[in-house]
């Protein structure tokens, strides 16, 4: 799940370093839907646009981290 996702983040990876260093990249299939300045943001636009479907989300940053979020999440 998400492996799509994952290598379009990866093969952007070099140019988001660049110019979006700490921010936070919404992809969804082969596309990056967005670049946001906080998560809290980048998760708001997933789950209003995609619901229930999977997307993916992570952080522009030299070394990097898997972060796992359910759709439970709730945005006042």
């Amino acid at each position: 799940m998400l492996e799509i996702e994952a290598k379009i983040f990866e093969q952007n990876l070099p140019e988001l370093v660049k110019n979006d260093l700490g921010k936070f990249v919404l992809v969804k299939e082969d596309r990056i839907i967005g670049i946001f300045a906080a998560i809290v943001d980048a998760l708001s636009y997933g789950y209003e646009k995609y619901k229930d479907q999977p997307f993916f989300v992570r952080q522009v940053s030299l070394t990097q981290q898997p972060l796992d979020f359910t759709n439970n999440y709730h945005f006042s």
